[in-house]
């Protein structure tokens, strides 16, 4: 197996007392698995596994959604209360030139929600595909089902939706999809330089547009990101003491000084990138 410094999707994580070397790949919910350069690579890695590690367990993804769907709708309060008449208007607007339906249908959710269907629906639009790609993290845990392999989950899915949708007040949440709305091309391009650093394993590039991210303020960098990754690095120790891992988690957690990489070496173990072409 090769390594290089500059493909940085994926790390073999090695010492520390480990019998065996496990692996930590970083997703992203907007690549095709077809987009990864040796990605068939990296599934043939995870097989070999003992375990499949992810955010969540998704084998039972219908009941996740349920739940995911519950927490993102509003209770006691109306979309249209959180807007003065001319902001609902124009987002009423937007909503319906890129869905075809309004803040009528869509506001019973928290503009959270809100906020990620609209981003996820204009980048395609934007890339000219009609739906989401595949998860790879869910492909990787399909391919543990199919070899009896285990699956672990970091997260239970009420704890994610708590974190997704109530980690910053209803209030907070209206004034960032309405920038985020008004900002579209700002954001649409940032996008896309995101992607681009992803299919590049570009930590660097990364960590520099998740630091510039002006749509998320510190308290809310520090629900969304640093304390779930605190959360994982108390597990994984344990999960990689017992049997190889393949970790699959967001791209986003794994860059910068707070970012699992970084935080595994910290704690002792040696981390080298691996060569997927």
């Amino acid at each position: 197996m090769s390594f290089g410094v500059n493909a940085q999707l994926m790390w073999k994580i090695s010492g520390n007392g480990l019998a065996k070397p496990s692996y930590l790949f970083g997703t992203h919910h907007l690549i095709d698995k077809g987009q990864i350069k040796g990605f068939e690579k990296a599934v043939s890695i995870a097989k070999e596994s003992d375990a499949v590690v992810g955010e969540m367990d998704m084998t039972d993804m219908a009941a996740a959604q349920t739940k995911l769907m519950q927490a993102s709708l509003l209770s006691g309060k109306t979309c249209k209360e959180l807007y003065s008449p001319e902001d609902y208007a124009f987002l009423d607007k937007e909503f319906k030139a890129l869905l075809g339906a309004g803040l009528d249908q869509l506001g019973v959710m928290k503009p959270m929600a809100l906020n990620t269907v609209y981003v996820l629906y204009s980048y395609l639009k934007q890339m000219g595909v009609t739906k989401q790609p595949q998860a790879v993290d869910a492909i990787f845990q399909q391919e543990a089902r199919q070899n009896g392999k285990k699956i672990f989950g970091l997260e239970t899915p009420e704890y994610q939706a708590d974190v997704l949708f109530n980690s910053s007040s209803i209030e907070r949440q209206a004034e960032v999809l309405l920038k985020q709305v008004k900002e579209k091309d700002k954001y649409a391009e940032m996008m896309g330089k995101l992607n681009e650093a992803y299919l590049n394993g570009d930590f660097a590039s990364a960590e520099q547009l998740y630091s510039n991210d002006d749509s998320m303020n510190a308290d809310e960098r520090l629900s969304l990101v640093v304390n779930r990754n605190n959360n994982w690095l108390k597990q994984l120790p344990g999960l990689m003491n017992q049997q190889t891992c393949f970790i699959s988690v967001g791209f986003l957690h794994l860059v910068g000084d707070t970012g699992l990489v970084s935080q595994l070496k910290k704690s002792g173990y040696t981390l080298e990138p691996v060569v997927l072409q």
